[in-house]
């Protein structure tokens, strides 16, 4: 992971703004959920919270987590608002346990990316938050997967700078 102080602020904001994108991009590929926004909008985040750190990851995880709420038509209401936080946090906590292990850093976000259906618990009941974390922890390890593969094949052709894990 690079350190946020020698890299240009106009650096940064190109990658959360390209990383947004296909965020964006993401939030249209729906996966098979009774929420319509489970989607492969997360896997940006995942890759920038792994290799350029917190402050990238969690704007993208934020951003990337409100389009597809957008696309999708806001399913659980103003509940997305907590939840594309929770997200936030998720890629900064991933891009601190990155500094140690990449394979770590996936885990853990898969499993607080998961967890976040507790946040829906006011629309969802208990009934329907128990229902939803399969299809959440499935469709977070495909976006976790595909970031940590996307990771890896860039650090072995040295596109990106090989960390631990």
């Amino acid at each position: 992971m690079e350190s946020t102080k020698r890299v240009p602020v106009s650096i940064r904001v190109a990658r959360i703004s390209l990383f947004t994108a296909l965020a964006v991009a993401g939030s249209f590929v729906s996966l098979p959920s009774p929420v319509s926004s489970v989607a492969l909008d997360s896997a940006a985040g995942y890759f920038c919270s792994m290799n350029y750190g917190g402050y990238e990851g969690a704007l993208v995880f934020f951003l990337g987590h409100l389009s597809t709420a957008t696309v999708h038509g806001f399913p659980l209401g103003v509940l997305h608002l907590p939840i594309a936080a929770g997200l936030a946090l998720d890629g900064y906590v991933m891009s601190v346990v990155a500094k140690f292990t990449k394979l770590g850093a996936t885990i853990v976000g898969v499993l607080i990316n998961t967890l976040l259906v507790f946040v829906a618990l006011p629309v969802l009941g208990w009934g329907g938050s128990l229902t939803l974390i399969p299809y959440l922890a499935v469709a977070s390890s495909v976006n976790a997967a595909l970031a940590y593969i996307a990771t890896k094949a860039l650090e072995k052709r040295g596109v990106i700078k090989k960390r631990n894990g």
